[in-house]
């Protein structure tokens, strides 16, 4: 069972990844507010499999579940309503906002459980259990940050080549000479 959460863990973390957007193929990706609050919402994900990969060790490794426990909750606390130490705007996307409330019930209820992990095997496997369903929601938050993302190009797209074609109007222009 535990093999069978780490695969689908790891496939719905893959299936992520090849929707994350490249913040260097197109150049006005620089304007989009939530390029950093999207790459770190990405970061949220490493930093769960690195707890988990913490409680699932013979001995539990402490230093790496308190650092990224911290982690976590800084980002997450950045992500619903902004820091500026690690430039994180927040957002007001009403379903962006929506699962990242989700989230962070999700993470103040496993918190209390990673804080008891510690003292026995049955914690530690809840804790784990708890993890895998925070990874999930991430995963569904990242996805949409990646929708979000996608329109915004789709829109900047869409105004450059209407800005482009407003300026050429005493020009003659061809399909093939568009970009320059």
């Amino acid at each position: 069972m535990k093999r069978l959460t780490k695969v689908a863990t790891i496939a719905l973390l893959l299936g992520t990844t090849s929707l994350f957007a490249i913040s260097n193929d197109y150049a006005v990706t620089d304007d989009y507010k939530l390029l950093n609050d999207m790459n770190l919402a990405k970061k949220q994900q490493e930093l769960i499999l690195n707890m988990s990969l913490a409680l699932e060790a013979n001995k539990i490794d402490t230093i790496t579940l308190k650092i990224s426990k911290k982690k976590f909750t800084q980002v997450l606390h950045g992500l619903i309503n902004g820091d500026d130490d690690i430039d994180l705007k927040g957002t007001n996307i009403p379903t962006i906002k929506a699962k990242l409330g989700e989230v962070q019930k999700l993470w103040d209820k496993e918190l209390a459980v990673l804080n008891n992990a510690k003292s026995n095997n049955n914690n530690k496997e809840k804790a784990i259990e708890g993890l895998n369903s925070l990874m999930i929601e991430m995963s569904q938050t990242v996805a949409l940050y990646n929708k979000s993302y996608s329109k915004f190009r789709q829109k900047s797209k869409l105004s450059s080549l209407v800005a482009h074609h407003m300026n050429s109007r005493d020009k003659k222009t061809f399909a093939f000479n568009i970009i320059q």
